[in-house]
């Protein structure tokens, strides 16, 4: 069996694991937190989750991702950096990675469009990193926060 062949195998269909999901992105109410978790920590996928509470811009949530995935030093904390890091550990063996930014709607008050960029580059680092072509992992992002609106 080959390596891509394996990974499919392994691939963690989260929509099915979690029917309740809304589309990608998938954006969860702070009272579903702890059920998505107990559910993503017994699949295949490694659960890292990241507090956006106090990030007020993009380089808080970066910092983050760069700490919760023990950046090297000469790593930077930019987009780019990220994209190489998840590349060079994904060349040996594919990874399945969730990633659960808690308090996200408090990054979004704070910063629409470094929260709103944010998702769209990590969503785009997301399909790329996991191109069955030539796929480097899966990584599935989750943003939990109180998602409602003010009247």
């Amino acid at each position: 069996m080959s390596a891509e062949d394996e990974f499919i195998d392994a691939w963690v269909d989260v929509e099915e694991l979690l029917p309740w999901l809304p589309l990608d992105p998938y954006f969860v109410g702070e009272d579903r937190r702890d059920a998505l978790v107990e559910v993503l920590k017994g699949s295949r996928l490694s659960v890292l989750e990241i507090d956006l509470a106090g990030v007020r811009e993009e380089g808080g949530l970066q910092a983050g991702l760069a700490q919760a995935l023990a950046k090297p030093e000469e790593y930077e904390d930019n987009w780019d950096a990220l994209r190489d890091l998840l590349q060079e550990r994904g060349a040996e063996r594919p990874w399945q990675i969730a990633v659960v930014f808690t308090s996200a709607s408090s990054f979004l008050r704070a910063d629409v469009h470094g929260f709103v960029r944010s998702v769209a580059l990590l969503h785009s680092f997301a399909r790329e990193m996991s191109d069955l072509d030539d796929p480097y992992g899966q990584l599935e992002l989750f943003y939990v926060g109180d998602w409602t609106t003010e009247s």
